[in-house]
């Protein structure tokens, strides 16, 4: 109370207000302005009130006229800036001095000391200092501080906002799970609200959640002597924010955010209310990868309550998240245990989360949970299931992702559970099936031998020539390994007719009888023999023939066809006349 009433005279007479006897305070839009005993000082970021009335200023004069100014109790933004989690550090002892700038007439000094003070404070000695002329001494940081981004459900901007709230008033799932975490820029956005507002920042006590650390507030509830309204706050102090995607992505333009604030948390606060937009619904996805359960994927605003038809139209325009194809036909169906979207490869199954109802039937609206205050909203919460076709599985942000090539069905994108055909699972992935062929194929090589006989009859000598013909076979397999099926193989072209080999030994043969019938001085005698010999032939000839026309029922082996020819012996009889 007593603080609303000082910050209320501090309003009074162009922001100049008279904390105690020695100082008075003016809230311009280059800092606070410390006036005391002709040391007009301007002090930027070290808070409002008695964070800058209550420091103790002191001169200490030099043997040539200058004099060294020293300042006590100064708060330490830095320390505490983020959280331990965050991997943020700050040394005190080296780091402070980097992250003060002084300034006389717009011109840096540098001959200044520091030396850190106890629970998060610490002291300033100006050297050499001719008079407080243009003195400004302003505080910067070191690093972006980390804010989650909240929704106040009532939609009612508080009438005292500075100050801690129950987290089960805000959204999402009223259970400390932000909409987005973003990174703010303390050095811009602190310049940018006072400078068009004079909105300054607010120190008040320090926490140790999260790591020892100031407890701060920035709001059109700190000084604000421009009287700016809450969108026009917002809009000056988001564009320090590293990247607003997230939330432009849930709320559009109907997000306003109406205090920046590090309370007793691991990261600061940004609360808000909807514009414009009375209902609200929630859409949140069971857990998936890394993603919360409880982190809101899209969301719905509306100033009426939405019926089913409109619930289903909304939805395809606000949750692209879950949304392969915005283009693609939905068939949309509704029952007592909730909505449902069938797409061509996957479904959405939506149901009621904890707030509000989903329509039983076509003819339905959305219910909501109303709150009384005047003005206020509705909220209704809802979970959406997403189910994956064959050939996908559920991956990051519960989008469905193509399983592992050859996999029908899958875990994730490693692990496969049914695989393609043609393909066969092995340890959990689906491998092409190989296949292997043989061939056969059979050389023959035919080999002749001349042996001689001699043998008398009667008065004739008769010599008979042998040859003999010894075949070999050779066997050869060859393999092809082919990565297709063997329904996919086209089988080589079939023929019944024998492979021709041409016997050259034969030929040689039929030399030797034409040399034997040039023969004129052969006797009657020598004729029968020729006769009987003749005879024999024909009677091998026939063997010959014989054994040549079996040797056509030759067998199949793959894709080949071998004819093998069985040895034979052919006999010459070369008859001589006994003197």
């Amino acid at each position: 109370m007593i603080k609303n009433i000082l910050k209320l005279f501090t309003l009074v007479a162009a922001c100049s207000t008279v904390v105690n006897a020695a100082a008075t305070l003016d809230y311009t839009k280059e800092g606070v302005l410390r006036k005391e005993d002709k040391c007009d000082i301007n002090f930027v970021n070290f808070g409002i009130e008695a964070d800058i009335s209550g420091l103790k200023v002191k001169k200490e004069n030099n043997s040539d006229g200058s004099f060294n100014l020293s300042i006590a109790e100064l708060k330490n933004g830095n320390v505490g800036l983020r959280s331990n989690e965050s991997g943020y550090t700050f040394d005190e002892n080296k780091e402070t001095k980097d992250y003060v700038k002084i300034t006389q007439s717009g011109n840096d000094l540098k001959d200044f000391e520091v030396k850190p003070a106890s629970k998060g404070k610490f002291s300033l000695v100006i050297k050499n200092l001719k008079s407080c002329d243009g003195l400004s001494i302003k505080q910067t940081f070191k690093d972006d501080a980390l804010m989650n981004t909240y929704l106040y459900y009532s939609n009612v901007t508080p009438e005292d906002i500075n100050h801690p709230f129950n987290i089960v008033e805000f959204g999402p799932s009223s259970n400390d799970v932000p909409y987005d975490t973003l990174s703010w820029n303390m050095n811009t956005g602190l310049d940018a609200v006072r400078e068009k507002c004079r909105i300054f920042i607010d120190f008040r006590e320090t926490n140790n959640v999260g790591g020892f650390h100031w407890v701060w507030y920035v709001s059109t509830d700190t000084i604000n002597a421009d009287k700016c309204d809450n969108p026009t706050f917002y809009d000056i102090a988001k564009k320090s924010y590293a990247s607003m995607e997230v939330m432009d992505e849930l709320f559009g333009d109907h997000y306003n955010g109406y205090v920046i604030k590090r309370e007793g948390k691991e990261n600061g606060h940004m609360d808000g209310i909807l514009v414009d937009q009375k209902y609200l619904i929630e859409i949140y996805q069971n857990g998936c990868d890394e993603q919360n359960k409880d982190q809101v994927i899209c969301t719905i605003s509306s100033n009426k309550k939405l019926t089913y038809k409109e619930f289903t139209e909304e939805f395809v325009k606000n949750c692209s998240s879950v949304i392969e194809n915005p283009e693609e036909e939905v068939k949309w169906s509704v029952d007592e245990n909730g909505v449902t979207a069938k797409f061509d490869t996957y479904s959405l199954n939506i149901t009621n989360y904890n707030r509000g109802a989903l329509p039983k039937n076509e003819n339905e609206s959305v219910s909501y949970k109303e709150f009384k205050a005047a003005n206020s909203s509705g909220i209704a919460r809802f979970n959406v299931c997403t189910k994956c076709g064959d050939g996908s599985y559920i991956g990051e942000k519960c989008k469905c992702e193509p399983c592992p090539e050859n996999c029908t069905k899958c875990t994730d994108g490693k692990t496969c559970t049914e695989c393609a055909t043609g393909s066969e699972l092995v340890d959990g992935k689906c491998k092409i099936i190989t296949t292997t062929t043989t061939t056969t194929t059979t050389t023959t090589t035919t080999t002749t031998t001349a042996v001689e006989e001699t043998e008398t009859i009667g008065n004739t000598i008769v010599t008979v020539k042998t040859d003999n013909e010894e075949e070999t076979e050779e066997v050869k397999d060859s393999e092809e390994t082919s990565g297709i099926n063997d329904s996919d193989v086209e089988p080589d072209d079939v023929s019944d007719a024998p492979t021709v080999v041409e016997d050259e030994k034969e030929s040689e043969m039929e030399e030797v009888d034409a040399e034997a019938a040039t023969n004129d001085e052969v006797s009657d005698e020598e004729g029968e023999t020729e006769a009987i010999a003749t005879a024999g032939d024909d009677d091998e000839t026939d063997d010959e023939e014989e054994e040549e026309g079996e040797t056509d029922h030759t067998s199949k082996k793959s894709t080949k066809i071998v004819v093998v020819k069985k040895p034979k012996t052919v006999k010459k009889c070369a008859v001589k006349e006994y003197l």
